[in-house]
This record gives C-alpha cells, sequence and structure tokens, in this order.
C-alpha cells in the first residue's frame, strides 16, 4: 500500500494496478513511451505537466489528487491570499 511519503511516481504505478491497466496500455493510452513510463513510474523522471495531464486523464483521477496523495503541494496553495 502506498503510504504517506510516496513519490509521484508510485501513486501513478498504484492507480494504474488499481484500474488493471497495464504499464504499456497506460502508455500507449497517455501517448507516451513505455520505457518513460517505467522511469516516471520508478521516480527517475518527472514528468511534464501535460504528460501527467494525459496519465492524470487515462486513470479518471485529476492531477491535483495526484500531487495531493504524493504530498506535492501546487504552486496555487503555496501563494498567500491576496486582500
Amino acid at each position: 500500500m502506498v503510504g504517506p511519503g510516496s513519490t509521484l511516481g508510485e501513486i501513478i504505478r498504484r492507480q494504474r494496478e488499481l484500474n488493471e491497466i497495464s504499464m504499456r496500455q497506460l502508455a500507449t493510452m497517455a501517448g507516451i513511451s513505455n520505457p518513460y513510463l517505467s522511469q516516471i513510474e520508478r521516480g527517475l523522471r518527472a514528468p511534464s505537466e501535460k504528460v501527467l495531464e494525459a496519465i492524470a486523464g487515462t486513470l479518471e483521477i485529476s492531477v491535483d489528487r495526484l500531487y495531493e496523495q504524493a504530498g506535492v503541494t501546487t504552486d496555487e496553495e503555496d501563494e498567500e491570499p491576496v486582500v
């Protein structure tokens, strides 16, 4: 099970497994190469926003939810409110 401190790649792999999608299927559906997805899942490469959006869309989860599960804050959350 994926716990606190899990990397974005681990979260993507877990979501893929929960959806019962092979790595090859996810890569094809997201429009990326299988080796690139493997590197993302192993934490060797960080996906671009465009690639992450494609992966999230294929997994039927929001990019924000992936970041949240990985414990990553987005720039919007880090900004101070304007008064």
